[in-house]
């Protein structure tokens, strides 16, 4: 299939290096600023310690929403009070994805009254809509949301999911030895979920430029995600990991690639997270695998490509064959990251009648919302795929 037409656009001021802190006061403007950050870990790494103590030598005041590790409507609706308040001109999110999510959403929401229209998506947002100004800074490089448009949360007295698209961060801040600190598990996780990010930019339309350049970083997770776990301050290790990280999810490896399948992860494995307190990378690292040999049923070649150029499977074999072959091998490679790969690990799996139940009602939801195509797979293909997880 010939290259589909597109339009590539990325408005963040990127900069990475052990250095990067060193260009925040002339990024910064105005001089009141929201640092939204997360938990103990990101206080391990020092990063918050070393942004107040630049903003506090230039005479920028600052005023930290801390313990912001989870994506709640709750801490957004507690930072654009910040912002009213204290008259914020930037809102910094420092930490890990949801930190950074945080930040965009409470950057364009200290903007806009009716911000739940946007996260709904009865009203779609621009960049070129009001907001103050938006920095991210991570210490955790996994997620994505260093240089992307997109932002996630949960209103949790509601029970409702809002999505906000369109809202890039002004500028990114990138320094590995920020994440020095980070412990083998949050290491292979953060490797794992940028790997698939990553994956799903492969899967769908062919495009040989999109996918040598997806296939490159795919290897560069691979190869420096086991130099991290042996030396957690080996910083190219690092860097190569933070860079990913934000070429995973920033749009560039999907170019010419057009509408994708593959994207249906994302809303296919809310379906787990309505039944299991688990996190997101615990989710989709689990799916992953199972989720590919599902959708083969559909997309037999294109998950057959996959498995051959990214996991090394024999291309002489047959689909079924390659595909379960890769399947095998995605799993063992993520066991050996030290990964559980069942959610059984992780508390009470539903049974089928349960995960039944949801498909039906997810399937026709489906369909109602998407006027051209949609839920490839049918009730039975969920519930078989989500068995083969616990």
């Amino acid at each position: 299939m010939a290259m589909q037409n597109f339009n590539y656009f990325n408005p963040c001021d990127i900069y990475l290096g052990d250095d990067v802190l060193t260009n925040l006061p002339e990024l910064i403007d105005g001089s009141k600023v929201l640092i939204v950050s997360g938990g103990m870990g990101t206080k391990a790494s020092g990063i918050v310690d070393d942004i107040t103590n630049i903003l506090s030598e230039h005479d920028i005041e600052w005023v930290e929403l801390g313990g912001s590790s989870t994506p709640s409507y709750e801490r957004v609706q507690a930072g654009i009070e910040i912002c009213h308040e204290a008259n914020i001109d930037c809102v910094l999110g420092v930490g890990g994805c949801s930190c950074m999510d945080l930040a965009k959403i409470i950057a364009f929401g200290a903007c806009h009254d009716d911000l739940w229209d946007y996260l709904s998506g009865e009203k779609e947002a621009s960049n070129d809509d009001d907001h103050l100004q938006i920095g991210v800074i991570p210490s955790y490089p996994s997620g994505g949301s260093e240089a992307d448009a997109a932002a996630e949360v949960d209103d949790l007295q509601n029970d409702s999911h809002g999505s906000l698209y369109g809202i890039f961060p002004d500028f990114s801040l990138l320094n590995p030895e920020y994440s020095f600190s980070l412990n083998p598990e949050h290491t292979a996780y953060a490797a794992a979920v940028t790997f698939i990010q990553a994956s799903v930019n492969y899967l769908g339309d062919y495009n040989p430029i999109a996918e040598k350049f997806t296939k490159a970083v795919l290897e560069a997770v691979r190869d420096s995600v086991q130099k991290a776990l042996a030396n957690p301050r080996d910083y190219d290790a690092r860097a190569t990991q933070m860079w990913c990280s934000a070429l995973a999810t920033m749009g560039i490896l999907s170019c010419g690639k057009g509408d994708s399948w593959s994207w249906s992860i994302y809303s296919d494995m809310d379906l787990i997270t309505e039944c299991m307190d688990i996190s997101y990378r615990q989710a989709i690292t689990v799916l992953f695998p199972r989720w590919l040999q599902a959708y083969a049923t559909y997309h037999g070649d294109d998950v057959r490509r996959y498995m051959v150029d990214i996991m090394g499977v024999d291309g002489s074999l047959p689909v079924e064959e390659a595909v379960q072959q890769g399947v095998e091998q995605l799993i063992l490679y993520f066991t050996s990251l030290g990964l559980p790969m069942n959610y059984s690990a992780f508390g009470e799996v539903p049974d089928d009648e349960q995960m039944r139940e949801l498909a039906e009602e997810y399937i026709a939801s489906d369909d109602e919302d998407d006027e051209d195509e949609g839920c490839e797979l049918n009730a039975d293909d969920i519930v078989i795929m989500y068995s083969h997880c616990y």
